[in-house]
């Protein structure tokens, strides 16, 4: 019987709603509406009524239902977290919603009244589903029963992450399906493996880079360069920094000046440190890639070189360093570099152990420029640029 009251009211609201939209258009006259009650409690809200249209406070109603709300203050738009495990968006002013990229349409927007957004109560009763929804007494009684199936606890896993600052809303079912997959993995672990990427196989779910030519520019195998990119800030390398091979080398300036500097120090110790590999081109890197294809096979390709679009050469912030040879690990002025080249803002890429995060086996002579101030950190922390791009430099815009 109750989940037939709630029918029978959320159709009246909605003949309601339409007749009150066609008779009196935008018109609208604010009043208070009822004391509302959500899962037994009574709240200090009440519901404005518009036209003879009940709407109700969203953030308010969706988190006594047991929601995570979020806010982005770029487009006004509101993300909520059902605990049914919907991810539920919808812009202040206007009459759509979406569930799970299907849109709902309906004849009233949302209103914005004293900061706070209120949505027709006929939005709530099919987005939310409440079991229940009845007036009695001036009062708005609205019910939703809680789901303890096991695929709901995986649900209020995730959810009680929703604080952590690394959360991104708009993955939640990635981060629910991560936990399904790997529950002995915490969440935090969860958080941060989708964050990465790494709940998909390498080159699956690629995005193309929007700002490649940012010094914070990620290029992995879930981030590949527009294919008409061509860094621009190159500067030739004098010949007492390069591998006399008769090449001639290139680098982006800010990464030239850096890695001079830590070279001139070096040879202070009677260490040399020569460039092998800087910048490449795409047509480099894609016959690199399809000579190392049709020697030693894709699936070992894809360990050892990056495929056409995702390599950090095509920057010109990337070099090698004396040697591309594993025995490079066993040198002096790798020894060197580990302690040092931080301090001139360069980082070991692809160091050992980290092989499952980076995509790429353990190159000892790969370096990557990003300032002095990122380095430090991933040194002193002793993580991947992977890890310090998803903690230090994604923007999560939903607050």
């Amino acid at each position: 019987m109750k989940k037939q009251s709630a029918i029978i009211i959320a159709c009246v609201l909605l003949m309601i709603t339409s007749i009150c939209v066609q008779a009196n258009g935008q018109e609208l006259h604010h009043k208070k509406g009822f004391v509302i009650e959500v899962n037994g409690e009574i709240t200090d809200s009440v519901s404005v009524i518009c036209n003879d249209i009940h709407y109700v406070p969203m953030r308010m109603i969706f988190e006594k239902m047991g929601a995570a709300v979020f806010f982005r203050s770029s487009d006004s738009q509101i993300l909520a977290l059902s605990r049914d495990g919907d991810i539920i968006r919808h812009t202040v002013g206007e009459c759509s919603i979406t569930v799970n990229d299907e849109v709902k349409e309906y004849e009233c927007s949302s209103i914005l009244e004293n900061n706070t957004t209120y949505i027709p109560l006929d939005m709530l009763s099919v987005v939310l589903c409440p079991d229940e929804i009845s007036f009695d007494n001036q009062k708005l009684k609205i019910q939703k029963y809680m789901f303890h199936s096991d695929y709901h606890k995986v649900i209020q896993d995730v959810m009680a992450m929703y604080r952590n600052s690394n959360f991104y809303p708009e993955r939640f079912q990635k981060y629910i399906n991560l936990h399904e997959k790997m529950p002995s993995l915490s969440m935090e672990e969860i958080v941060f493996r989708v964050n990465l990427g790494l709940d998909e196989p390498f080159y699956d779910n690629v995005t193309t880079i929007g700002q490649p030519y940012e010094l914070f520019v990620l290029v992995n195998k879930y981030h590949r360069l527009p294919s008409n990119f061509e860094q621009y800030n190159l500067v030739p390398m004098s010949w007492e920094y390069t591998v006399n091979d008769g090449k001639q080398y290139l680098l982006a300036g800010v990464a030239y000046e850096k890695f001079t500097e830590m070279a001139d120090a070096a040879r202070q110790e009677n260490l040399s440190m020569r460039v092998v590999s800087a910048y490449r081109t795409e047509t480099y890197q894609n016959n690199l890639y399809n000579t190392k294809v049709r020697t030693t096979g894709k699936v070992n390709a894809d360990r050892y070189s990056a495929r056409p679009g995702f390599s950090e050469h095509q920057t010109g912030l990337a070099v090698d360093i004396n040697s591309t040879r594993g025995s490079f690990e066993y040198t002096a002025e790798f020894r060197w570099l580990q302690e040092h080249a931080h301090e001139y803002g360069f980082i070991l890429r692809y160091p050992k152990g980290k092989e499952w995060l980076t995509g790429y086996a353990y190159e000892p002579w790969h370096y990557r420029y990003i300032g002095v101030e990122a380095a430090q950190i991933i040194y002193e922390e002793g993580i991947t640029y992977e890890e310090y791009y998803a903690k230090y430099v994604s923007i999560n815009e939903f607050k």
